[in-house]
């Protein structure tokens, strides 16, 4: 299973976008990208392939709120993935090999506090990157 983090020091601001490419494991269950600001997670990207939905929360002060599953399921296991995430004042848009997937509103503030990215689960990872666009 993969762990992998990106500090991002700076913490995350409008125009920023991360960028991971990846390939779900073939008989994998889920992966997760999550952002991180201290014990938070401000946004939390769930795809899970036996329900074939991707589950977005926030976990803040040890507690989820209610999950977001609307929306398609572009992850197909073994086949290589673009992942972009694009931080804007309101929101978190997410688009899956240049298609828009979904937006996800903030729920917390405090985004130059966001300084990891984390990605766990059934997933290979080839890289991940921040850019400002």
């Amino acid at each position: 299973m993969a762990s992998f983090e990106l500090p991002l020091p700076g913490g995350i601001m409008p125009g920023l976008v991360i960028t991971v490419d990846g390939e779900p494991v073939p008989g994998g269950e889920w992966f997760k990208v999550d952002f991180v600001k201290g014990s938070d997670v401000v946004f939390h990207f769930n795809p899970r392939f036996s329900e074939e939905t991707i589950v977005r929360n926030s976990n803040v002060d040890g507690s989820w709120g209610p999950e977001e599953r609307e929306g398609g399921f572009p992850f197909v296991q073994g086949q290589r993935f673009e992942l972009k995430i694009l931080v804007e004042e309101d929101s978190f848009k997410v688009a899956v090999d240049g298609t828009h997937l979904l937006e996800y509103e903030h729920r917390v503030g405090g985004l130059e506090e966001v300084t990891l990215l984390r990605v766990t689960g059934d997933v290979v990872l080839h890289s991940a990157a921040p850019s400002m666009i």
